[in-house]
C-alpha cells in the first residue's frame, strides 16, 4: 500500500529569468526531502535484529571498558522482548558472550555484560565475520538488522577482509555502524578533552569505507562517557525505522545536465561518484526512520529557456514497509520537479541555509585532500576559509578546531589526527537540525 512516505521537492528558486534575461545555463539546487507519513502501519515499533560488535583489546582498560559495560547495560533496558540481540567481544580473538537470542532474559544479558574485561590486540575482522553470522540467524524482512561496532584502534593486515564483510552486510541487509572511540592527545584546542594515546588513532578511513559498503553509518565518539547516548540513539532509531530499501531515481530531461548529488540529512555524505549518469540520478536511500528521515540535495545545470514552466526532473522512491501485510513488496511515490522561467524570484532561505552548511563541510573536505597531497597552502586557506563559514553558522566549537588545523599545518606542515577526525565527523553533522 502507498502512502507511508511523503517526497517534498524545494528549489532554491522556483523561478528563472527568461532566455530573452539570461541567455546562459543557469545552476538550479533542489532539495528532496523522503519523510515517513503518519499511518496505523508506520506507527508502529520496528522489532530489531541487532548484533554488538565490540573491541575488548588492552587499550580499552580503564574508563573505556567501564563506560562501554554501562552503555550496553543501557542499551538492553531499552529492548523489547521481540527483539534480538548479540554480543561479540574481539580482540585478536573473538568471542561471542551472547548468541542471538530474544531479549526475553535482561537479567541474564546484564550478567553477561558486567564480566566483560580489556586484553589482547585489535582485529576487526574477527569480530565482523562473527557478526555476521549472528545476524544471519534471526534475519528477516519484519525484523531491523544492524550491526554496532566499537573500536578504539587499528586493525592491522585486514582492511580488504573488513571490507569484503561490510559488502556482504550490504547484501543481507545489515547495515554497520562503524563508531570510533576517543581521539589521540595531539589535539591542542582549548576547552576540547585530551583523551587516550596513540591506541585512540583509529582509522576513520577504514570505518567510512565499512560504513559506505554497508549502507551504515560512521561516527566518533570523542569521550568514553558518550558511548551510552550513541548507542541508545542507534536503538532508538532503529525501533522507529519504518521505511527499508528506500531507492531515489530522478530522471532528467535531454536538455538538463546532472552535476553533484550530496545526501544533506541526517549526514552529509558526496553521493555523485556513484549516482549520477547522464540523463538521471540513482540514490539510495536504504532505510528510513520516522524522526529523521533522508534529504538529498542535487546540482542541475538547465538550458536557457522562453518564459513558461518546464519539467526540469521527475523523483521516484521505491521502498518496503517491514510492518506490512506483506512486506517484500515495493511501494512508490512520485513527484514531478517543475520551474518556472519569466524573472528570478527570491531564494527559498530553507535551501539556502542548506546549501551554506555544504560549502563548509566541502572546504574542510578539499583542506584534508589538499593536506594528504603536501599542498600546505592550499589546504590553510580552506580551513580558514571553512573557520569563517562556520562562525557564520553558529558553530563555533567547529570554527575553533579548524583555525586551529590551519595553525598546525603553518607550525608543522600537517594536521592533527584529532583534529582532522573532529572536522571530518563534525561537519558532517552541520544539517542534522535542520
Amino acid at each position: 500500500m502507498a502512502g507511508e512516505l511523503n517526497l517534498k521537492i524545494s528549489l532554491i528558486r522556483d523561478a528563472l529569468n527568461a532566455i530573452h534575461i539570461n541567455p546562459q545555463p543557469q545552476l538550479m539546487y533542489a532539495l528532496l526531502e523522503a519523510t515517513v507519513a503518519g499511518t496505523p502501519i508506520t506507527n508502529t515499533q520496528m522489532p530489531l535484529n541487532l548484533c554488538l560488535v565490540l573491541d575488548r583489546s588492552g587499550s580499552m582498560s580503564g574508563d573505556k571498558i567501564k563506560n562501554l559495560r554501562d552503555a550496553v547495560h543501557a542499551l538492553i533496558d531499552l529492548l523489547q522482548p521481540t527483539d534480538y540481540l548479540s554480543i561479540v567481544l574481539f580482540d585478536d580473538q573473538v568471542e561471542t558472550p551472547v548468541a542471538s537470542q530474544p531479549a526475553t532474559n535482561p537479567a541474564q544479558l546484564h550478567a553477561i555484560v558486567s564480566a566483560i574485561q580489556e586484553r589482547g590486540g585489535t582485529q576487526i575482522s574477527l569480530g565482523l565475520r562473527q557478526g555476521l553470522a549472528e545476524i544471519a540467524r534471526h534475519a528477516d524482512p519484519n525484523h531491523i538488522s544492524k550491526i554496532v561496532m566499537l573500536t578504539d584502534g587499528n586493525s592491522w593486515g585486514d582492511e580488504a577482509e573488513c571490507l569484503a564483510l561490510a559488502q556482504q552486510a550490504a547484501q543481507n541487509n545489515a547495515p554497520i555502524i562503524a563508531l570510533g572511540l576517543g581521539l589521540p592527545q595531539a589535539i591542542a584546542a582549548p576547552g576540547l578533552p585530551l583523551l587516550g594515546g596513540a591506541m585512540d588513532d583509529w582509522n576513520h578511513l577504514l570505518l567510512d569505507n565499512l560504513a559506505r559498503a554497508s549502507d551504515g553509518a560512521s561516527d566518533l565518539i570523542d569521550a568514553p562517557s558518550k558511548i551510552a547516548q550513541v548507542f541508545q540513539a542507534v536503538v532508538k532509531t532503529a525501533h522507529a525505522t519504518v521505511i527499508r530499501n528506500a531507492e531515489l531515481v530522478l530522471r532528467l530531461p535531454a536538455e538538463v545536465t546532472p552535476r553533484q548529488v550530496w545526501q544533506v540529512s541526517p549526514l552529509i555524505q558526496n553521493l555523485t561518484a556513484r549516482a549520477l549518469s547522464a540523463r538521471e540520478a540513482q540514490v539510495t536511500l536504504g532505510d528510513i526512520d520516522k524522526q529523521t528521515g533522508k534529504a538529498v540535495l542535487v546540482e542541475l545545470a538547465l538550458p536557457p529557456k522562453p518564459a513558461g514552466k518546464m519539467r526540469i526532473a521527475q523523483a521516484q522512491v521505491t521502498y518496503t514497509v517491514p510492518a506490512a501485510p506483506n512486506p517484500t513488496e515495493p511501494q512508490s511515490e512520485r513527484v514531478d520537479v517543475i520551474v518556472e522561467y519569466g524573472v528570478e524570484s527570491p531564494l527559498n532561505p530553507h535551501v539556502a541555509n542548506v546549501i551554506e552548511r555544504l560549502s563548509a563541510h566541502k572546504l574542510q573536505t578539499r583542506a584534508l585532500q589538499d593536506a594528504a597531497a603536501g599542498n600546505v597552502n592550499g589546504a590553510t586557506q580552506k580551513l580558514k576559509q571553512a573557520a569563517t563559514q562556520l562562525l557564520n553558522l553558529g558553530e563555533a566549537d567547529l570554527a575553533h578546531a579548524a583555525l586551529q588545523e590551519a595553525q598546525n599545518l603553518a607550525q608543522q606542515g600537517k594536521m592533527s589526527a584529532a583534529g582532522t577526525k573532529r572536522l571530518n565527523y563534525g561537519t558532517r553533522k552541520l544539517t542534522v537540525s535542520l
